[in-house]
């Protein structure tokens, strides 16, 4: 059950994507659409958790933990991570693209989920690095690259922006793993979000304001409605990834995670896609093996 939460939470992210990437194009701002996205996400969130009592007192939990040091500071930092890769994602992609940005981010996800699940960060407990796990993390890896290689040919490899997407990813697993550990205090994952998208929205409001400083521009918000529902996706996700983290482990997700994105690729390229050939072999062919 929780392997299949996992694969569709990956696809309500490839859909969060295409909302927040039609978004971006509109506000010719990719840091303004994830300001908006992580606003409308906390304000939903924020209803939620003070609307109901079991919510809030899960939130005031967390807090309780903090102050006796039951979780300590690195422990709450994965909003922190969050609005990190948010912030790094603008920056990094109009630089090398998005296929070799992509393919940087799972490579940093897979290859660290492995050392955070050894480390023992999440609240599943320590899991050894066996043959298996290298085999399913290295699959994983190249299923993405062969589904993102008609991109490769339009990426330009800057070592600089490249690492940095590479810490990104890795950025990426340790947040899984710090949720799960918040969780277990909260005992409700709302009330999980709620701190996440309050520290993420602080990073990204300092990112756009250092970005309108150094000159870029934000256009008029846009009339359509379901731009401004990236913040709900962006709510499940967090949400349900930190309640079914330890039972499945950081790998576990993440593999699970990444092939539900490449199926709701698929069908969102089939459906609505965001620009022609979008849906073609290589996408196809990727997403089928990293399902197997």
């Amino acid at each position: 059950m929780f392997a299949v939460f996992a694969v569709l939470i990956g696809v309500v992210v490839a859909i969060q994507s295409r909302i927040n990437g039609q978004l971006s194009v509109d506000l010719n701002n990719g840091l303004a659409a994830a300001l908006v996205s992580f606003l409308t996400g906390w304000a939903l969130v924020t209803i939620l958790v003070f609307g109901f009592s079991r919510e809030r007192a899960a939130l005031f939990r967390i807090f309780a933990a903090i102050k006796s040091k039951q979780l300590v500071t690195w422990e709450v930092m994965g909003g922190v991570l969050g609005g990190f890769f948010v912030a790094a994602q603008s920056a990094v992609v109009p630089q090398i693209g998005v296929a070799l940005f992509t393919i940087s981010v799972v490579a940093g996800q897979t290859v660290s989920s492995l050392l955070v699940d050894k480390a023992g960060i999440t609240p599943s407990g320590k899991q050894k690095i066996t043959k298996p796990r290298i085999i399913g993390a290295i699959a994983t890896l190249i299923a993405v690259a062969i589904a993102v290689f008609p991109d490769l040919t339009n990426s330009e490899f800057r070592f600089l922006p490249l690492t940095f997407a590479l810490i990104v990813g890795v950025f990426a697993s340790i947040q899984q793993g710090m949720n799960g550990r918040v969780n277990v205090i909260a005992q409700r994952p709302l009330a999980t979000a709620w701190l996440n998208f309050a520290s993420g929205t602080v990073v990204v409001v300092i990112a756009l304001s250092i970005n309108l400083f150094l000159g870029a521009t934000i256009n008029p918000l846009p009339s359509n409605f379901w731009v401004y529902t990236g913040g709900a996706a962006g709510l499940v996700f967090v949400a349900v990834s930190a309640y079914i983290i330890k039972h499945l482990g950081v790998l576990n997700f993440v593999i699970l995670n990444i092939a539900g994105q490449l199926v709701g690729a698929v069908i969102i390229d089939w459906i609505i896609p965001a620009k022609a050939g979008s849906l073609n072999g290589y996408l196809i062919f990727g997403t089928a093996m990293t399902i197997v």
